[in-house]
């Protein structure tokens, strides 16, 4: 008995995907989905808003002290 009968080569063997399991999973990404993205979207607003906040408040302070 040679070495290539008893144990097949990597390449010819075939992955056991094809049978159906009757316990299938989803991804954990469709169960538990990512908030991400909806966390970045508060920020950049909250940043957004920030900036503005501080331009007009600079603004303001200009004018109201410009003018002594």
């Amino acid at each position: 008995m040679s070495t290539d009968e008893r144990t097949p080569l990597r390449s010819s063997r075939q992955p056991d995907e094809n049978h159906e399991d009757d316990t299938y999973l989803p991804p954990r990404g469709v169960i538990h989905p990512s908030e991400q993205g909806k966390w970045t979207r508060i920020f950049y607003l909250t940043l957004l808003w920030l900036f503005v906040i501080l331009v007009v408040s600079l603004t303001i302070w200009g004018i109201k002290y410009s003018s002594q």
